[in-house]
């Protein structure tokens, strides 16, 4: 079977699922950090501060390499492309994200890219014209490590500061596709 490492690209916490058929074997979320290492959600504000993304870029590619070999086995990343969206957005909404894809592209240049699709919320209901209406229980559409309170303690860091686990959700479905793209889901 294929693994593959889903990866969720976001301003302040960027999340990683490892994903083989359906099961969600390993995940963490991790938040940038202060120069002394503090996590700091504010730390990438300032687009022009390179240093600050280089510190969450190596912690991202450490993230990787580390459930990657914890694996044992070969493992295929995938990431949400970012594209700009359209109207009014703060320019580290979308650039911050944007140079992850950037940085997992350099450490791995076979790195699927997946075109963004609600991933993370298909317990949601949609309407007619695809606009999300209602949310369903997150057990009617995620496996058991996704259920609220079933998060496994040998999964890497969760540093989200309330806990939210929807950047893990979008990493396990990014895995999703990226699986449908290699003809493996």
């Amino acid at each position: 079977m294929v693994a593959v490492l889903g990866i969720d690209p976001g301003r302040r916490w960027t999340a990683g699922v490892l994903r083989v058929g359906a099961d969600a074997l390993d995940g963490w979320t991790l938040g940038p950090v202060a120069p002394d290492g503090r996590p700091d959600a504010t730390a990438l504000d300032n687009v022009h501060d390179l240093t600050a993304w280089g510190r969450w870029m190596a912690r991202i590619v450490d993230a990787v390499e580390r459930t990657i070999e914890q694996y044992g086995a070969p493992v295929r990343l995938a990431t949400e492309v970012v594209v700009p969206p359209g109207g009014r957005i703060a320019l580290a909404d979308w650039l911050i994200p944007r140079q992850v894809v950037a940085g997992l592209l350099a450490f791995d240049p076979g790195t699927i890219l997946v075109r963004p699709d609600g991933h993370g919320k298909a317990h949601y209901d949609r309407d007619g014209a695809g606009r999300l209406v209602r949310a369903r229980p997150v057990q009617a559409a995620y496996p058991v490590p996704f259920h609220p309170g079933a998060r496994p303690s040998t999964w890497g860091p969760s540093e989200a500061r309330r806990g939210e686990r929807d950047h893990e959700r979008a990493a396990y479905d990014i895995a999703g596709a990226a699986l449908a793209i290699l003809g493996a889901s």
